[in-house]
């Protein structure tokens, strides 16, 4: 038989082949080598290459295309020469567009193209180079008797080059087998070609090859073989059926149980806070999920900036393994600013101290405090808080804090005066990763003048009791999941009329993201609320209901939409209802547009009074993406204006609206 002389062309006779690919030892090396395992009658080769064969008939069985795809996609741009042969380049044969653009982003005719080589022999070069990137890619797909053709005509100016490529028929997964190791049956942990996720009959896509092995030990962990890998793979193409037969020896390793915990990094926190939030005992079997809780839930004290739970590098005797914790502590103590700024009430700031670790368990101190209605109002109506907020974990339970917060505040918006101290204590509780309870005590009093023309000087006492789940994947920018939040307080007036009643309201968001990168994220929101038990003229201002806003209605000025009085100025009601939808699309990395409409109104009774149409708001905002969330620009107009309505409204924050 005559070997092929020159790059991607074969020359002399061919031989049909059945190759059989043997995986090299190492673990988990995607790469194969083959050797030949029989023949058949020779063929006679005209000037192109098939999929299958190369040079000395090495067959890579589309296993290693994943690596020389990714070493294409790394290489440099190539330098312009003063002396070049420009060139035109097209792709024939292939129609299906995915295809297309796998091989048109393989080879280097197509991806520098407007980087010609220096000469006609350079491009002839670019183009030898390229068939064997673009029979890898081929065979990557499950082409393996595919055909590359490449022609060059340097007598014309710019050059022609035409790629042609003759696919021939996908190759499909014929026998996929598992077996242990040295022919030892996996017993307690079997595995399926379903758990590698190839299904008979499907194109012998290299990618799946590859990625069954994460798949085959990955069930494996979970079942409690956490040192399982793949010993060896053997992919057999046969060419005359067209098929791919794949073999995986599993060396599972042993049954892993949990040793001893080490615990290394602490500086200031006490050693126990750490391993109080171990799920498992010593001797338990080997979950990794467990891992994965302990991690989350000693990230979320708030104290380290990074937390690491593994095994040992080897299984200990009988399978028993040690477990290491690895913690960096966060700086004990942080400052930080916010700002906010809207046309209807100038600007906002707020700055804040933060102790992280007060007694080595992680305690919490935040003292805040905030400025608002900066600018666009007088002096007098500028509002203050100065808030001091505790919190210990772990309080008399694992996963249960203690919440002390004390707040001294002005508030200075158009439907009221109020200023006051509010004292509250809660226990919080984390039922589950995203399912948090809290319930405590209130107590506050007050001086409150609204709109309506009464003061209010009331000493109120309140138990709040609150629920909330939050299955989203980030605070300030949630790109899927939802979030749901229910807090009822039924406050008694001490003193005075003794006058007795609850505030609740749910809040519901989700968010979808269309494309699975962030890019086209659909959100909505919906809000009720409700206050029972006395009439509006007795529920102080600050406990009714207004909407209109930036974290409202937006296109209303704060807290605008709802019942007024004559003068036009809000006085508030007894129930709500909310809605928002908005678009986020990304257009950069960092710049984001967001179209978007809310609705809602708030009204006198109880209860929704529909009679009253809803008041809506659109508009179009901007995003800036920084590393602690996005910064947020919205200019919104009213749908449906009233007469004392602006016509517009500017909101500038961080974080999206919701």
């Amino acid at each position: 038989m005559a070997e092929s002389q020159g790059t991607g062309v074969a020359r002399g006779n061919l031989v049909r082949h059945h190759y059989v690919c043997h995986a090299l030892p190492e673990r988990r090396r995607p790469l194969t080598s083959c050797h030949r395992t029989s023949s058949s009658r020779p063929i006679r080769s005209r000037a192109h290459t098939r999929a299958g064969f190369r040079g000395r008939l090495r067959l890579s069985c589309g296993v290693a295309g994943l690596a020389a795809l990714l070493a294409v996609g790394g290489m440099a741009a190539l330098p312009v020469s003063a002396q070049q042969t420009p060139y035109e380049v097209t792709l024939t044969g292939v129609e299906d567009t995915s295809l297309r653009d796998l091989l048109q982003g393989t080879a280097t005719l197509f991806r520098l193209n407007e980087q010609p080589p220096p000469s006609p022999i350079g491009l002839r070069r670019r183009a030898d180079a390229d068939r064997e990137r673009l029979l890898t890619a081929l065979r990557s797909v499950g082409f393996y008797d595919g055909k590359v053709e490449i022609v060059v005509d340097t007598t014309v100016e710019p050059a022609k080059v035409n790629v042609a490529v003759e696919t021939g028929p996908a190759y499909t997964f014929d026998r996929i087998t598992v077996a242990g190791a040295g022919g030892v049956a996996l017993e307690g942990a079997p595995i399926t070609a379903a758990d590698l996720g190839i299904l008979v009959g499907e194109t012998a896509l290299a990618a799946k090859v590859v990625d069954a092995e994460s798949r085959a030990t990955n069930r494996l962990s979970e079942r409690g073989f956490a040192f399982a890998h793949i010993a060896e793979r053997k992919a057999v193409v046969d060419h005359e059926t067209r098929t791919m037969d794949v073999t995986y020896i599993i060396d599972p390793g042993p049954l892993t149980r949990y040793g001893d915990v080490s615990v290394q990094g602490l500086d200031q926190v006490t050693e126990q806070l750490v391993r109080n939030r171990v799920p498992w005992k010593p001797g338990e079997e080997y979950r990794p999920e467990a891992i994965e809780e302990a991690r989350s839930s000693i990230s979320g004290l708030g104290t380290f900036s990074s937390v690491r739970v593994g095994l040992d590098r080897e299984p200990g005797p009988d399978g028993v393994t040690p477990v290491t914790i690895t913690v960096a502590e966060r700086p004990r103590r942080a400052i930080g600013a916010g700002f906010s700024y809207s046309t209807e009430d100038g600007f906002g700031t707020n700055v804040y101290w933060l102790h992280r670790n007060l007694f080595g368990g992680a305690e919490q101190l935040r003292v805040s405090a905030t400025l608002a209605r900066i600018g666009e109002n007088d002096p007098t109506d500028i509002e203050a808080r100065l808030n001091t907020n505790f919190r210990k974990p772990d309080f008399l339970t694992l996963n249960q804090s203690l919440i002390l917060d004390a707040t001294l505040l002005r508030e200075r918006p158009d439907a009221y005066d109020r200023d006051a101290i509010v004292l509250s204590a809660l226990l919080e509780r984390k039922l589950t990763d995203g399912l948090t309870v809290s319930g405590g005590v209130s107590l506050e009093q007050s001086s409150v003048t609204d709109n309506l023309g009464g003061t209010i000087d009331s000493t109120l006492f309140g138990v709040p009791l609150h629920v909330s789940y939050d299955g989203t994947n980030d605070l300030l920018n949630p790109t899927r999941g939802f979030r749901t939040d229910l807090l009822v307080t039924p406050y008694k007036q001490i003193g005075g009329e003794g006058s007795i009643f609850s505030i609740a309201r749910l809040t519901n968001s989700a968010y979808y993201d269309f494309a699975g990168d962030g890019r086209f994220v659909a959100a909505g929101r919906f809000s009720l609320g409700s206050v029972f038990g006395s009439s509006t003229a007795a529920i102080p201002a600050d406990k009714r209901f207004y909407a209109g806003g930036g974290g409202s209605i937006r296109g209303y000025g704060y807290q605008d939409v709802g019942p007024l009085d004559s003068e036009g100025e809000p006085t508030g009601g007894r129930s709500l209802i909310e809605v928002g939808a908005e678009m986020r699309v990304k257009v950069t990395d960092t710049i984001g547009i967001v179209p978007f409409i809310d609705g809602g109104n708030v009204y006198d009774s109880p209860t929704l009074d529909f009679s009253e149409e809803l008041r809506w708001g659109a508009g179009i905002g901007a995003r800036y993406y920084t590393a602690f969330g996005p910064l947020r620009v919205d200019v919104a107009v009213p749908l449906n204006k009233r007469p004392t309505d602006s016509s517009w409204q500017l909101y500038i924050s961080i974080g999206q609206a919701f």
